[in-house]
């Protein structure tokens, strides 16, 4: 028994001492946890979901199962549910067939073809359309598949790691999620915990963020004293660790000196609606930006309805600005909230 408890110690530390760039960072109870689910289904196959909220680390988590698990050397393969419109999801995992459709002007293999020996991760897996579930369901009972316009059947033998920042069983409840593959794909569950549930954790988040930024920018940063770790620690992080990731770098690009002082971290007063409404407006801003890097058209009514959300948005809900960054009428911005069902109030601060 002494045996096994040292031996998943130093896997643990191995966990934590992986790359730089994707090894996990803490040493909280609750990230202690994390890594001892992650080191209980490192060598088995069982489908895992990841639940956590927006920035918690859900693809860093997928990297540490694939990356130290049997299918280490086989591609790791990854698809945003919510980034890539409904008609295209299923090319995309399935590929497709040249002249299966208009636009199809070569053969293309799809992220289940590249994934084969592999692990495939879907990410904002509650996004996927219910059609492309019953899809999903079949790869998992049968492990083959036909590509879009194609009719033979493909082998693929794959690990499917899926993510959340959604409840799967709330979404079984709201008839937006299969029952049938929600016990297919919640075999093992690893629930990341928000940041602002293990502060301990902050410090040293911080230290490695500062190396790695300061680095980047050829700056020499000294760590942050006490007044500025104060601010940090003591502040919710609603978008978690991405969130702080991200205000490192800014005040490290700010800072005119080798020090970072609590003025160069300005928060914004973030309650749990308005980081929804900031994670829908990401997901519509990433949805276009997939759609345009393949070179697809988006329907015009998911453009308009993404670049009227976010003009609000930098604008703090007034209509004025929003019509003339907009360069449209002020009745035009209101007949348009009207037909995409967006609330002014969402936008405003009190």
């Amino acid at each position: 028994m002494e045996d096994t408890r040292h031996s998943d110690y130093k896997n643990t530390l191995k966990l934590r001492e992986e790359p730089e760039l994707w090894r996990i960072i803490g040493n909280s109870k609750e990230i202690k946890d994390v890594l001892s689910k992650i080191q209980t289904v490192l060598e088995s196959d069982v489908p895992v979901v990841i639940q956590g909220e927006t920035g918690t680390g859900k693809e860093l988590v997928t990297k540490a199962i694939h990356y130290r698990g049997p299918r280490s050397k086989q591609p790791l393969c990854t698809i945003n549910c919510a980034a890539i419109p409904e008609n295209l999801l299923e090319s995309e995992l399935m590929g497709h067939e040249k002249g299966s459709f208009t636009g199809a002007i070569q053969q293309q293999i799809g992220k289940l073809e590249r994934a084969n020996m592999g692990t495939l991760f879907l990410d904002e897996i509650t996004e996927m359309p219910l059609a492309m579930q019953a899809k999903i369901l079949r790869v998992i009972e049968e492990q083959v598949f036909e590509r879009v316009g194609g009719q033979k059947p493909i082998k693929t033998n794959i690990r499917i790691i899926s993510a959340s920042n959604k409840e799967l069983l709330g979404e079984v409840s709201s008839k937006n999620f299969r029952e049938d593959l929600y016990y297919r794909l919640n075999v093992f569950r690893i629930h990341i915990p928000p940041l602002r549930d293990r502060k301990e954790d902050i410090p040293e988040l911080v230290n490695v963020f500062v190396n790695r930024f300061a680095t980047l920018s050829g700056k020499k940063i000294n760590k942050p004293g006490p007044s500025t770790m104060d601010k940090l620690i003591s502040y919710r992080w609603p978008g978690n660790i991405r969130q702080l990731q991200n205000s490192i770098r800014r005040a490290i690009l700010v800072t005119t000196n080798d020090t970072l002082l609590p003025e160069h971290f300005d928060f914004p007063d973030l309650d749990a609606n308005d980081l929804r409404m900031i994670e829908s407006l990401e997901d519509g801003l990433s949805k276009l930006e997939a759609a345009l890097r393949r070179g697809d058209v988006l329907p015009l009514s998911e453009v308009e309805e993404i670049f009227i959300r976010r003009a609000l948005n930098a604008t703090n809900g007034n209509i004025s600005a929003t019509s003339e960054k907009l360069e449209i009428g002020r009745s035009t911005v209101y007949r348009k909230m009207q037909e995409y069902g967006i609330k002014i109030e969402d936008y405003q601060t009190v």
